[in-house]
């Protein structure tokens, strides 16, 4: 209820009845501020029954005066000096709390029961007063900077330990300004402008970089502490290593990364790991360690990857074309040492060399051992003519055993030209370092080369050889040699009638052995022997050998005293290489004789 002070009022009536009998008070006229106004009365402005001589603090509101009740609502109601008092005010801070506004102090400014609340802008669960701030991305101290204190060089890009995990760009170089996630490469600085772990990238290519051996199932330490690769360069320049991927089946990829420029030289080795401790890992040096890969013993992909190009890939099979070696490493022979043949199992085998103090066999950053013995065909340019019939000398003398076993050799003819009749048992002692065949068509003839140590066959090595029809030839001259070309018998004779006539037993047959031969001015090959009974009555075996058998049949109607002489004529004709022919022939006498 509203109440006002009699005091005013009752000074009012008593100064009322005192001015009954009065002149009434003379008008003022002049300058205002000349007036007298000692006379006039208080004015209550806002009609709220209490003018500001009275104590009303507010007379411009008829809701503010001096007694009523107070609200919260930050104003001084009753004109007494205080705001909002009698209301809770949770934090102490002068202000009632249906008035305050929450802060992010720790206190609970509004009181309601709450601290801090919403100020928590990354979702924590932690007020940004009281939150520090991380690497995420994210405003976490709700001071309107987003990571602060993670960019040193102020090019946008944070860095350091605690930005690891953050899936946004890091700086890798966070004290230069010119190297993040936005630079161009600049080739040939050895700086990763980019931060894309590659230095210098821009001119990888497709085997570049070969795996060359495989260590998945060591002896001497357990798996996968003693587990590496060997990677080998094949080009002329020198590679950067940094930021090379390894990968394998299922996903598993480590990017190779280091605070130094990893080199590899032209030719040279590197070697990575699952584990960089020498007294550990079967005494392997590393030059870098991979992490989150485990090579399987039975089939795995194995990839080397650089600037989202596929260097090299090898793929082993649980043994079933690789080896599958325990306590030794798979190695590539030093011969297939090219992209397009080390993903073949064929040419892998199991080391048998130990390194170190370790039982285990490989050569870890080493030149590889050569699995096989190795056959290389060739010819004998200083000998050979190159021309059909003449006498081609092959040579595999550049074979060898790369552990000095004693070799042997196997030569084979794999391909002839059209026409042509040889094959591999044409082969003057197939068998020898360097055997020898005459062509006998134009064309490109293939022989193979295998060796053995006594353990293990070489791979095959091949020669083609292209031979070009002769110029110039002369005809070959056969030779026939007899040891005695006449053959003289004596048959019985019975006289008959006391002398009046004779009865004479019949001749035997006879075997004439002949042996002949050929001479060429060329050397032509003349083993192709022709003979033929070209007059007289006789047979011949082996008529297409060097050394045929003439059958003389006996001379029959032998009479007593008399010889009786029959005569065959043999020709022997030989054929050279280049098709010319020669003959000779020899004339063989049967004289048989009754007495």
């Amino acid at each position: 209820m509203r109440w006002t002070s009699l005091a005013p009022l009752s000074l009012a009536l008593t100064a009322s009845l005192m001015s009954c009998g009065d002149k009434e008070d003379p008008v003022e006229t002049g300058d205002p501020s000349t007036w007298d106004t000692s006379h006039e009365q208080p004015v209550d402005g806002d009609g709220d029954g209490v003018t500001e001589a009275d104590g009303d603090c507010d007379d411009a509101s008829a809701d503010i005066y001096p007694g009523r009740a107070e609200d919260c609502n930050g104003i001084d109601d009753n004109c007494n000096g205080l705001v909002d008092e009698g209301f809770s005010d949770t934090d102490a801070d002068g202000t009632a709390d249906c008035q305050d506004s929450e802060e992010c102090d720790g206190a609970d400014n509004d009181g309601d029961g709450e601290i801090d609340e919403g100020f928590d802008s990354d979702g924590d669960g932690i007020a940004d007063c009281d939150a520090v701030e991380e690497c995420n991305g994210v405003d976490d101290d709700g001071d309107g900077d987003v990571d602060e204190g993670f960019d040193a060089d102020g090019d946008g890009f944070v860095s350091g330990e605690e930005c690891e995990d953050y899936e946004g760009a890091t700086d890798c170089d966070d004290d230069d300004a010119s190297v993040n996630p936005d630079a161009s490469e600049t080739d040939g600085d050895m700086i990763d402008n980019d931060c894309d772990g590659l230095v210098d990238e821009g001119s990888w290519a497709q085997g570049d970089i070969l795996i060359t051996e495989i260590m998945n199932n060591p002896g001497a330490v357990a798996d996968p502490e003693g587990e590496w690769v060997e990677l080998y360069n094949t080009t002329d320049r020198t590679l950067l290593m940094n930021g090379v991927w390894i990968t394998g089946t299922g996903g598993e990829a480590y990017q190779i990364a280091s605070d130094e420029i990893l080199q590899l030289e032209p030719g040279g080795f590197f070697v990575i790991g699952a584990n960089g401790e020498f007294a550990s890992n079967g005494e392997v040096e590393v030059d870098a360690v991979w992490k989150g890969i485990s090579l399987s013993n039975e089939s795995y992909e194995l990839s080397i990857v650089a600037d989202e190009i596929v260097l090299d890939t090898v793929a082993w099979d649980d043994g079933a074309t690789f080896p599958d070696p325990a306590g030794a490493s798979m190695s590539l022979d030093p011969t297939y040492f090219a992209v397009d043949l080390n993903d073949t199992g064929d040419w892998w085998c199991a080391a048998s060399t130990l390194w170190g103090a370790t039982t285990d066999a490989g050569s870890p950053g080493e030149e590889n051992e050569y699995c096989w013995p190795v056959a290389a065909a060739s010819y004998d340019a200083s000998t050979s003519t190159l021309y059909t019939c003449d006498t081609l000398y092959l040579d595999g003398s550049g074979s060898y055993d790369p552990d000095g076993a004693k070799i042997t050799y196997e030569w084979e003819l794999t391909s002839a030209p059209a026409g042509s009749t040889l094959t591999t048992a044409d082969l003057e002692e197939a068998d020898d370092m360097s055997p020898t065949i005459v062509p006998d068509e134009a064309g490109t003839y293939t022989f193979t080369l295998t060796v053995y140590n006594g353990t293990e066959y070489s791979p095959a090595s091949s020669v083609s050889i292209t031979i070009t029809e002769r110029p110039t030839n002369t005809d070959p001259q056969p030779i026939i040699e007899v040891s005695d070309d006449t053959y003289e018998e004596d048959v019985s004779c019975a006289s008959i009638s006391y002398g009046a006539y004779y009865s004479c037993d019949d001749c035997d047959d006879y075997d004439f052995e002949l042996e002949g031969s050929a001479t060429d001015a060329d050397g032509d090959w003349t083993d192709n022997p022709s003979w033929t009974i070209t007059s007289g009555t006789a047979t011949i075996t082996d008529e297409d050998t060097w050394n045929p058998t003439v059958t003389f049949p006996g001379p029959t109607g032998i009479t007593y005293g008399s010889t009786t002489t029959d005569t065959v004529e043999v020709t022997l004709t030989v054929e050279d290489c280049m098709g010319a022919t020669g003959s000779e022939s020899i004339t063989l006498t049967y004289e048989c004789t009754g007495s």
